[in-house]
């Protein structure tokens, strides 16, 4: 009865087509991961943007209760950017630095930007002469290394 060993030949094509494969697939299973991490993050930005978004519009449209609105967007007297609490309309957001509005999570920021816009056209534009009875509302989130800038907007008009 013979015995069958493997061969010097075929031990060395085992490890040329072992030194291929296995650096291949650790670059597939790395993008892969990265990829999957990428998408829960980007999931993850746009539900902070959009509960950023719903607590902004659940506020008043402006300081005052009727026409003339405000012409400065941001915080008011007896207001503190830093002190989520004492905002009372919507422009108050506008440079907040109250860490439970801008860090949802660790590692995510979100910051909105609010403006007076007008429709021209079928696109709404940022108003020639503010103020006027509509809100731009743009909230973006990011977060480091991942996520670059997710962004939502919506419009808010006068009750």
């Amino acid at each position: 009865m013979k015995k069958k060993a493997i061969t010097l030949i075929e031990m060395i094509a085992v490890i040329v087509v072992l030194a291929i494969a296995i650096p291949t697939l650790s670059i597939m299973l790395v993008n892969a991961s990265w990829s999957s991490a990428r998408s829960e993050a980007l999931a993850d930005a746009a539900i902070y943007a959009q509960e950023l978004v719903e607590d902004i519009k659940s506020e008043q449209f402006d300081e005052n209760n009727s026409s003339p609105w405000s012409s400065t967007l941001g915080v008011d007297s007896a207001e503190s950017s830093s002190d989520r609490t004492t905002f009372d309309d919507v422009d108050d957001f506008v440079g907040c630095t109250d860490i439970s509005v801008t860090t949802p999570a660790t590692g995510f920021s979100r910051w909105a930007s609010i403006d007076y816009v007008e429709l021209s056209g079928t696109t709404w534009q940022a108003a020639a002469s503010p103020p006027t009875d509509y809100k731009r509302i743009t909230v973006t989130v990011s977060r480091n290394g991942l996520v670059d800038n997710v962004s939502l907007v919506t419009i808010v008009a006068v009750n």
